[in-house]
C-alpha cells in the first residue's frame, strides 16, 4: 500500500494527462453510424456528364448497411428524376461505383441502397447524372447519408 501512494504521489500529473487522454480521444476512435441527414447541392451537369457532393468515409463493413439519398429540389421541374449511386475509390484512387444506380424522384421519400464492397471502410461520395441526356444544366439539392446503421 506504501508504495501504491509513493508511486501515485511520484506520477500524478502522468495519471491525470492519460485519464485526460483516454477520455478526450476515446471517441473518436469509436465511431457508430447512424440514419443522418446530410445536405448536398450541386449542379446536374449537361449530357449525363457525372456529377458528386463532397465526400464521407463509410466505416461499415457490410453491403447491406444501405445508403440513401433523398431529392428534395430540382431546377429541371417537379416530379423529375435524376440518377445517383455510391461513388467511391479504388486502389489507385480512381473514382469507381460504389452501388447500382438508383432513379430517384423529386420530392418521393429517401430511396435506401446496397453498396458494393469495395465502398465499405473507405471514402465514398454522393455521385449524379441527369437520367435524360440534354444540354442543359439543372441545379438539384437534398439530402443523402453514405451508411445508415
Amino acid at each position: 500500500m506504501i508504495i501504491m501512494k509513493k508511486f501515485v504521489s511520484k506520477n500524478v500529473r502522468i495519471i491525470i494527462a492519460i485519464v485526460v487522454g483516454v477520455l478526450v480521444f476515446a471517441p473518436a476512435f469509436h465511431s457508430k453510424a447512424s440514419d443522418n441527414d446530410y445536405g448536398f447541392d450541386f449542379k446536374l451537369k449537361p449530357n449525363c456528364a457525372n456529377s458528386g457532393s463532397s465526400s464521407r468515409y463509410r466505416e461499415t463493413t457490410s453491403v447491406n448497411n444501405p445508403w440513401k439519398v433523398r431529392l428534395k429540389n430540382s431546377t429541371e421541374g417537379k416530379g423529375t428524376i435524376a440518377s445517383f449511386w455510391l461513388g467511391t475509390y479504388d486502389r489507385n484512387t480512381k473514382a469507381v461505383q460504389g452501388s447500382t444506380i438508383m432513379n430517384v424522384k423529386q420530392g418521393a421519400k429517401a430511396r435506401y441502397c446496397g453498396a458494393y464492397k469495395i465502398a465499405n471502410k473507405n471514402t465514398t461520395y454522393l455521385a449524379a447524372e441527369n437520367n435524360n441526356y440534354t444540354s442543359k444544366t439543372y441545379y438539384v439539392d437534398g439530402i443523402w447519408d453514405e451508411e445508415t446503421w
